[in-house]
Order: C-alpha cells, then sequence, then structure tokens
C-alpha cells in the first residue's frame, strides 16, 4: 500500500470514527489529516542523488518541508484537543486539559530524545564526510514516527469515547 494510501486511510479513519455528524464539531480534524498526509506524501527514501553533497541537499529539505507539517500536524492536534475540552487552545487546564498538557511534555521529551538519538547516528563518524547524512537520515525517519505515534495515540483517544 502507498503511504497515500495509508494516509488517506488514517484520515478516513479518523472522520468515521467521530462520524460525519460530528465532524463540523472537529474542524482540526480535517487539517491535522492533511497535515499527516503531508507528511507522508513523500517516500520513506525520498533521495537518491548519487553524490553526499547531492544527497544531503535532497534530505536537508526533506527534513525542514516533514518539520513544517510536523508542527501543522500538531497544531490540528492541539485544536482537536482544545475542542473537546470546550476551552481555547493554550488556555488554562480545565477537564479533560490533562490530555494537552501531556502533549506537550510528550512533545519536549521527544525533541530531546530526538536530538540525544540522532547526535548518537552520527558520533561515531568523528565529523567525517558521513557525519551529516546519518543527522540528516535520522531526523527525517525520527520525525516521520513520531507523527505516527500521535495520530495514533489520538485515534486511541477517540476510540474510546
Amino acid at each position: 500500500m502507498s503511504s497515500y494510501a495509508k494516509g488517506l486511510s488514517v484520515g478516513l479513519v479518523i472522520l468515521a470514527l467521530v462520524g460525519v455528524s460530528d465532524a463540523k464539531d472537529h474542524p482540526h480534524v480535517a487539517d491535522a489529516g492533511q497535515e499527516y498526509n503531508a507528511v507522508f506524501s513523500h517516500a520513506e527514501n525520498p533521495c537518491k542523488e548519487s553524490t553526499t553533497s547531492g544527497w544531503e541537499q535532497c534530505l536537508g529539505k526533506e527534513v525542514e518541508f516533514t518539520e513544517n507539517h510536523l508542527n501543522a500536524f500538531l497544531t490540528a492536534v492541539r485544536g482537536i484537543l482544545a475542542d473537546e475540552d470546550g476551552i481555547p487552545a493554550g488556555t488554562g487546564l480545565t477537564g479533560k486539559g490533562k490530555e494537552s498538557e501531556l502533549l506537550n511534555n510528550a512533545e519536549r521529551s521527544w525533541r530531546e530524545y530526538k536530538k540525544n538519538i540522532c547526535e548518537l547516528a552520527f558520533a561515531g563518524f568523528d565529523g567525517g564526510t558521513g557525519a551529516a547524512s546519518a543527522e540528516l537520515e535520522c531526523e527525517y525517519r525520527v520525525d516521520r514516527e513520531y507523527v505516527k505515534q500521535v495520530a495514533d495515540a489520538i485515534l486511541l483517544k477517540i476510540l474510546a469515547k
């Protein structure tokens, strides 16, 4: 199954879970689905350049693209949580506001994990020519995995209703 088809199926599952009649109550669901689809519209190994320099340039653009859509995806997820809580995003915690706090904590922890795991991935290169390539590849893969994990958590949350 192509990554586009997988992304589309996740978006359809989200919409089916909240229900067509409830979709207007979850305006950020479509935004989250769109950003998820954007992240996975690119291949797992998107760069086919034959030179190290060309490959690093290509992957650098892919990392930037993915990070932009990941950030927009997280904004949409925060909107979903705020919609469900009936409170504006970024305000004090009430009711289910704990979920927003948990997402914020997860994101901070994930960013620290990403920094450390990707430094580990290129530390063995000791500053050699492969160091930047290893770090970029790690960042690309870790960003995509985080989007999947958050999407899965939101799906589980919706299913638990």
